[in-house]
């Protein structure tokens, strides 16, 4: 009878574990629009900007208002100079949260990079004039100095001189040019060049 008893509990054991280990070795739990931002946030801070485009995307996927979602994909685009893309990730993500000053920050540079100096003068304006201090939150590199310096390459491509000085001379205090002169030009266009090899 203790044998019987012993047999039973033996096949009870073994079942529990075969049901273990069939659980275990299933297909993966599916990840969250959430956790795949996540992923894709950890590829983007590993340099590794094409899976990390992808992820954002599959995020977007599972959830279309995931402002996340098109936070990152918008910066890993912008990285892989898919810039169309990237202008298009970032216009849906500020529609959706249209406070959300990474995004302006982003779309900022995409813009400077297409040349449309304008936009981006009044996207990294605003970033600026809602916090003065702003770093991007997943490259500490990119902060409110970028965005000076690339205030300052904006009114300098408008020929805007003296508001391009102003900029440079936040960066700079201790730089002086006479912007109404050519010489005084080339030199905040020089002095541009220096910080931006600094700033990157």
């Amino acid at each position: 009878m203790r044998i019987m008893r012993l047999g039973i509990w033996m096949v009870a054991i073994m079942s529990c574990l075969l049901l273990a280990a069939c659980s275990q070795s299933g297909e993966p739990e599916e990840k969250t629009a959430a956790q795949l931002a996540a992923d894709g946030w950890k590829a983007y801070s590993a340099h590794d900007y094409q899976t990390a485009a992808s992820t954002f995307a599959e995020a977007i996927g599972k959830d279309g208002n995931l402002v996340d979602g098109y936070d990152g994909a918008g910066w890993a685009n912008a990285k892989l100079d898919s810039l169309t893309a990237a202008v298009s990730n970032f216009r849906t993500g500020m529609n959706k949260d249209s406070l959300n000053l990474e995004i302006k920050a982003g779309l900022s540079l995409v813009y400077n990079a297409q040349e449309n100096y304008s936009g981006s003068i009044l996207l990294a304006s605003v970033v600026i004039r809602s916090n003065s201090a702003w770093s991007f939150s997943h490259d500490a590199s990119v902060g409110a100095s970028s965005l000076r310096l690339l205030l300052a390459e904006d009114y300098f491509a408008l020929a805007e001189y003296d508001l391009s000085l102003q900029q440079v001379q936040v960066l700079n205090p201790s730089f002086t040019a006479d912007v109404s002169t050519v010489k005084g030009q080339g030199a905040v266009g020089q002095e541009i060049e220096r910080l931006r090899g600094i700033l990157g």
